[in-house]
């Protein structure tokens, strides 16, 4: 039977197998790992800045380095 051009089955293409171990799931991550490349959703009170929200999550969580983006709604 023929088939439409969107009924066909696609085989895997690879390119080059991968060498080693890549990636892990979220709950076999370290807390080191989780802060190295995690995103905390906060929602921020009125009153302190963005910019003083970062600061007080790097002195609560003892990293180097965070920071803040979104939108602010009134």
């Amino acid at each position: 039977m023929n088939k439409l051009p969107f009924e066909k089955e696609f085989g895997t293409l690879v390119k080059k197998e991968a060498e080693g171990e890549f990636g892990k799931r979220p709950n076999e991550r370290s807390v080191e790992e989780l802060l190295d490349f995690g995103i905390i959703n906060l929602n921020k009170p009125q009153g302190p800045t963005s910019h003083q929200i970062s600061d007080y999550v790097k002195k609560i969580l003892k990293v180097k380095r965070a920071g803040h983006s979104g939108t602010l709604v009134y």
